[in-house]
């Protein structure tokens, strides 16, 4: 089974490794590289508070530093992958059966998405594995009720804090698994210990953090704005920049600083730019309850959706170009309907307390989660627990002395579980993938293909905001300055608030010659963000054009 998994991400890997998103990256992954490479090169303290969680590209940072690829990244995922299912298998074992525990870690091994981002440099292969083996060790735990496992095993979870910060969240709705009736003191010391556990990785991040002026600080200062982002009167339940067209990690860590300052019109610590954000969020759940409740009812809906929703990286696009991920890969809806039925053997097997620690885990990552904003990835360490209840009725029916009649149930059922979901599947969002596309060929010195790229992204979705920036940005580069400002245009009317839209088209009615709308433009861009470098060069420029053009009149005047 593991060799089996193991293969599986190889060939995946052969064919997509040199695709865009895996072997260019973008958004996130880059600014995992990056960061990386600044590790790597012997910049490990830092001088600002973290903003992302930290273990990620510490991790790849030391590896880097003996092989400076992607690629390198990728195999050890693989291999950590490969470990993950082994300790999923061991936490089946422990919570059922050992047939359960393989076919539990046998499904994670084909699902889709884990597959995927076991070749991406995004964190979620990582944590992943981690849930699993946090998942034994909560199970081992359990088992003994000896408070080194217990120790352990919050250590584990303190690793998974390092990796996604909302499991500082999560963690604490496992402390009832150590409760054991009549041991009130023992009980009490072991969930202590748990809390221990997970505080000892958090130590030495929220010491950095400190020295280097963060405050308080135990993991990162990007909770607040992204509770905001998740939780305000504009929210749809995915992700929207504080400022629009500022999606960029750069932009993430800049814009909660800047505008959290600018409000209070004095600087601030790491600390108090999130508590900025988490008190304007609370306060518009105070003032609209009833709007606060449907958006939360609405995340739980995109967290439980069929559809895997994307982030820099689209699922279906590069199935499309991995025929062994194409062939065998499983989607939500398969890992749905197999934990569906895993609960009904669930119930009359009686497994339900046993199998605590999955479905605590699983609610509690789901409203981790739910609480902030949603991409599809985002649920994938909350999904690990599932399998261990999808794995039941298929070990109903495989293992060793099951009937006939139960092995081919079993198999109607996984036939049925991988084909069904994926005939109610949408059509992908295909304007998402090309943005990126466009994004990556810009990069790469090749406008005529980035262009190419904006304009299929506009015509997937005519809607959509950042393909006029884009094309916009593009013709102000090639000298096409009048269809600079048109695209800018429909932008700045699309959404007011985009600072970068706004010099832009600044940029585009200067080179026409149009002073006074070139004015009003890179105003309200200036208004926006004051200290915005490109607005206030464009700036200077008009004022010296307007200087020059009132000089040329009064030498020409009587």
């Amino acid at each position: 089974m593991l060799a089996g998994a193991a293969a599986l991400r190889l060939l995946h890997w052969a064919a997509v490794g040199r695709l865009p998103f895996v072997d260019q990256l973008v958004l996130d992954s880059a600014e995992y590289d990056r960061w990386a490479r600044t590790l790597a090169a012997g910049d490990w303290l830092g001088s600002e508070p973290f903003f992302q969680a930290p273990l990620y590209p510490y991790l790849i940072g030391l590896v880097y530093r003996l092989a400076a690829t992607p690629h390198a990244v990728y195999l050890l995922q693989i291999a950590a992958a490969v470990a993950g299912l082994w300790c999923l298998a061991r936490a089946g074992a422990r919570l059922a059966d050992e047939w359960t525990g393989l076919a539990a870690a046998a499904l994670a091994g084909l699902y889709a998405p884990f597959v995927l981002h076991d070749v991406q440099l995004l964190k979620e292969s990582f944590a992943v594995s981690l849930v699993a083996a946090l998942l034994w060790a909560v199970a081992a735990a359990r088992a003994s009720g000896r408070g080194r496992a217990w120790l352990l095993a919050g250590a584990a979870g303190g690793l998974l804090v390092l990796l996604r910060e909302n499991a500082l969240a999560a963690l604490p709705l496992l402390l009832p698994l150590a409760w054991r009736r009549g041991e009130y003191r023992a009980s009490l010391g072991r969930g202590l210990l748990f809390l221990v556990g997970i505080a000892l990785p958090l130590l030495p991040v929220a010491a950095r953090n400190a020295w280097v002026g963060g405050g308080l600080l135990p993991t990162t200062y990007q909770g607040g704005a992204n509770y905001y982002i998740g939780n305000n009167p504009e929210a749809d339940g995915t992700y929207r920049p504080l400022t629009p067209g500022r999606q960029i990690p750069a932009h993430e860590r800049r814009e909660p600083w800047r505008l959290a300052e600018a409000a209070a019109g004095r600087p601030l610590t790491a600390n108090e730019v999130s508590a900025y954000w988490y008190e304007r969020a609370f306060a518009w759940a105070r003032a609209e309850p009833l709007a606060f409740l449907r958006l939360q009812l609405r995340k739980a809906g995109l967290y439980l959706a069929l559809y895997e929703w994307p982030d820099a990286v689209d699922l279906y696009w590069l199935r499309a170009r991995s025929p062994a991920l194409a062939a065998v890969g499983l989607d939500f809806g398969a890992l749905a309907l197999l934990a569906l039925a895993g609960a009904g053997v669930a119930w009359r097997r009686r497994l339900w307390g046993a199998l605590a620690p999955a479905w605590l885990f699983a609610l509690a990552w789901m409203a981790s989660t739910v609480a902030f904003f949603l991409f599809s990835r985002y649920r994938l360490p909350g999904l690990v627990p599932l399998f261990l209840f999808a794995g039941l009725p298929l070990a109903a029916g495989f293992a060793p002395g099951a009937s006939r009649r139960a092995r081919l149930a079993a198999l109607a059922l996984l036939v049925a579980a991988w084909g069904l979901p994926r005939l109610a599947l949408p059509a992908p969002r295909l304007d998402l993938v090309e943005q990126n596309l466009g994004r990556l060929a810009a990069d790469r010195g090749e406008p005529a293909a980035a262009e190419a790229h904006f304009r299929a992204a506009l015509a997937a979705n005519p809607e959509s905001f950042l393909p006029l920036v884009e094309l916009g940005a593009l013709a102000g580069r090639s000298g096409r300055a009048e269809e600079a400002r048109g695209w800018l245009e429909r932008a700045v009317a699309r959404e007011p608030g985009a600072v970068e839209a706004w010099a832009n088209l600044g940029a585009a009615c200067l080179a026409l010659g149009d002073l006074p709308a070139a004015a009003a433009a890179l105003d309200r861009a200036l208004a926006l963000d004051p200290g915005f470098a490109a607005a206030l060069r464009n700036r200077e420029l008009l004022r010296q054009r307007v200087r020059g053009e009132a000089a040329a009149e009064r030498a020409g005047g009587p």
